[in-house]
């Protein structure tokens, strides 16, 4: 035990220190009074929107569109799909300028019919896709035999191995992923599974996953509860038997965008856009996922242009365009084939499984800020609606008002009357905001999800898991936060810009708590490189808040916005020069403790020559659009790629959107590590622009 009173001394004051450091950052992090809430909006507009929203009214859409899994009709693969019908058939309805974008076309498997029922010793129907769809596994083959089970267990390699001769010509039943086995099965002479996989089954033992299969062969899926009764039966050494009759094909589908735009008074203004997936693939339905991002973002349409056509809210500046998309597989074309006009866009608004009922779930609605690389003034506007929504739709208590209900109710007349349970969450992709996000198109793409779900993916996504309450809550700050962006003028973006200075401190507050906590846990042979990554993150944050400011010129360059610009950004320069200075008193306290010397930060040799290479795009990778990137390096030569490996970069379109022409790689590699809890190292960086380059991509 060390009993060296210097260093006792050390590392209590290192304590004292980190506690001033963490109990500020704590302030900053405290929720707002509830005797005083604001808007950028005014108040008169802010209540028209609340009012105007509808929980129900969204409710119905999600009923109307998934009311539950159900297979397609033959008419979709000839012509509109389901989907596509309502959601223009409303536009219509509700006097929207609406479109219905076809931007090519993919194939899809089909289940047409597909029986499992036990002939043998009872008779029985153990699953039909006319019934369930999701029974018969995606990928399934068309078959008609009789054929006796086996129990496989989770469907092991060893498994398949040791019984190849008991295999041949059974159904092999397992409470393995079909997709996990199927191929060994059929390697091993089996005819097809049964599985009663399930990712959740001790939360829903009803619940059947979206799943599918590759290649030969079929499979069912059972819920858990039935499942283990199969396998039950199996082990007591009951032979069973079953007869399957399935029918499946491959079809040709559009790739149909139903769009709409509210226009704004400016066509040069740029847009805002909206978008939320009707489809993910053309098997899976589901009602959550994302029957209510598409719901919601039709109920913001209707209350928008019926506002601005009855004279309640001024027309906005900015076009706002709504999208529905065939997530991934029609916003790629989509945007591709509207390149020019996306990159003007000033942001995307994802809209992706956001009607869940929160208490239910123990979920929370997430809003996904957009990255570094497309840091812009529109998260911190989004932020602020969700951060009044949530310190308004909660009981509050304070000295001068007393005990009082919400503040600013937004409750559905059939919903919940739940607290607004919310998170701020940093960069996310997994959804149609990636896309925009992706440094091809560099538009900031924010993601709005209810996080988690016990439901998605599976034959219990349904209707019923979603709540009026929470819908109602999603529409009016879509609604808000986009028409905040649409309409902001000069005294608007001053408005703006005092939001984000507020959120940057917070922000750089918190890095600076965690940067001190990682020097503070740094041993003897790390305290070097974890200072300099604490350093790096703490600038990387700097960086981004100040770039985030510069996109206010986007909504207005009169001359006090712009000296404003400067002046918020000196003052973030100061907050981290604050920081730095406190971070090192902590390192010099923390290494006096350690009994090594002092870090002295400065450039390696790597980190010089990075500071030296300041890239910029070419016009070649403005104009190549989603995915061309990828395509373009793959045809370099495999010699040259072999050399120059940039694999641990945690996220290439991140660190290639990062270069403006004023970053130098280093700044990069800063920008990126303040992002990511995995460090992606320069030479990767270094790697990927010299790669970049010689794809015509950068030139420096």
């Amino acid at each position: 035990m060390n009993t060296n009173p210097v260093k006792r001394s050390a590392f209590r004051g290192l304590l004292v220190i980190l506690s001033v450091i963490i109990s500020g950052t704590g302030s900053l992090k405290s929720q707002y009074p509830v005797n005083y809430q604001y808007t950028l909006l005014p108040s008169e507009i802010i209540d028209e929107l609340i009012a105007a929203s509808s929980g129900e009214l969204a409710w119905h859409h999600i009923v109307m569109l998934a009311p539950y899994t159900q297979p397609r009709y033959d008419y979709e693969f000839t012509g509109n799909l389901r989907e596509s019908d309502y959601i223009t058939g409303k536009l219509k309805e509700y006097g929207l300028e609406f479109s219905l974008d076809r931007v090519g076309k993919t194939t899809t498997w089909r289940g047409i019919k597909g029986t499992l029922r036990e002939i043998s010793p009872g008779n029985q129907k153990l699953a039909d896709f006319l019934e369930v769809p999701e029974m018969l596994v995606e990928g399934s083959q068309p078959a008609s035999m009789k054929a006796e089970l086996i129990w496989a267990g989770e469907g092991s390699v060893s498994f398949f191995e040791e019984n190849r001769d008991k295999i041949k010509g059974k159904i092999i039943v397992t409470s393995s992923s079909p997709g996990n086995v199927n191929a060994r099965a059929l390697n091993s002479g089996a005819a097809g599974i049964i599985s009663f996989y399930s990712p959740r089954p001790l939360t829903d033992p009803l619940q059947i996953p979206n799943t599918s299969i590759q290649g030969r062969g079929f499979a069912f899926l059972l819920p858990p509860r039935e499942g283990i009764i199969l396998r039950d039966r199996l082990l007591r050494g009951e032979k069973i038997t079953v007869e399957v009759n399935i029918e499946t094909r491959t079809e040709q589908v559009e790739l149909q965008v139903p769009q709409c735009v509210i226009k704004g008074s400016d066509p040069a203004a740029g847009e805002i856009i909206f978008t939320a997936h009707l489809f993910e693939g053309y098997v899976k339905m589901g009602a959550n996922d994302n029957m209510s991002g598409s719901a919601v973002i039709l109920e913001v349409s209707r209350i928008l242009s019926d506002l601005i056509r009855a004279g309640r809210i001024p027309p906005p500046v900015r076009s706002i365009r709504f999208l529905w998309v065939p997530e991934f597989s029609g916003t790629i074309p989509w945007v591709n084939q509207n390149l020019e006009r996306t990159r003007k866009a000033l942001c995307d608004i994802n809209l992706d499984m956001v009607g869940l009922n929160l208490r239910e779930n123990n979920s929370f609605f997430c809003f996904h800020r957009s990255g570094f690389s497309t840091a812009s003034f529109v998260n911190d506007v989004m932020e602020s609606y969700f951060r009044f929504v949530g310190e308004t739709n909660v009981e509050g208590i304070t000295d001068n008002l007393g005990r009082r209900g919400f503040s600013g109710r937004i409750v559905a007349p059939t919903g919940t009357d739940d607290p607004f349970w919310y998170r701020i969450l940093s960069l996310h992709g997994s959804s149609d905001n990636a896309v925009f996000n992706d440094w091809s198109v560099n538009v900031p793409g924010m993601k709005m999800i209810t996080w988690p779900d016990n439901y998605y993916h599976s034959s219990e996504d349904n209707p019923d898991k979603c709540d009026p309450t929470q819908l109602r809550r999603a529409v009016f700050i879509s609604a808000a936060g986009a028409y905040t962006i649409a309409s902001a003028d000069d005294r608007m973006a001053g408005r703006i810009l005092s939001e984000q200075y507020s959120g940057a401190s917070v922000r750089m507050g918190i890095q600076m708590a965690k940067s001190a906590d990682m020097v503070y846990n740094a041993g003897r042979n790390d305290l070097a490189s974890v200072y300099k990554r604490a350093c790096y993150n703490l600038e990387g944050v700097a960086m981004a808040e100040k770039s985030a400011m510069e996109k206010i010129r986007q909504i207005s360059e009169n001359p006090e916005i712009t000296n404003m610009i400067e002046t918020r950004k000196t003052a973030v320069d100061n907050i981290l020069k604050e920081h730095l200075s406190a971070l090192k008193e902590i390192m010099i306290k923390k290494s006096s403790y350690l009994n090594v010397p002092a870090v002295n930060l400065t450039p390696d040799n790597t980190e010089k020559s990075a500071m030296k290479i300041v890239p910029m795009p070419t016009q070649k990778a403005a104009t190549m659009g989603y995915g061309g990137d990828r395509r373009i390096i793959a045809s370099l030569p495999q010699d040259f790629l072999s050399k120059y490996r940039y694999n641990r970069i945690v996220n290439t379109s991140e660190t290639a959107g990062l270069a403006n022409g004023k970053r130098n790689l280093l700044d990069i590699k800063k920008m990126v590590d303040a992002q990511f809890e995995t460090e992606s190292p320069l030479q990767d960086i270094i790697n990927y622009f010299m790669v970049l380059k010689e794809a015509g991509l950068m030139k420096y």
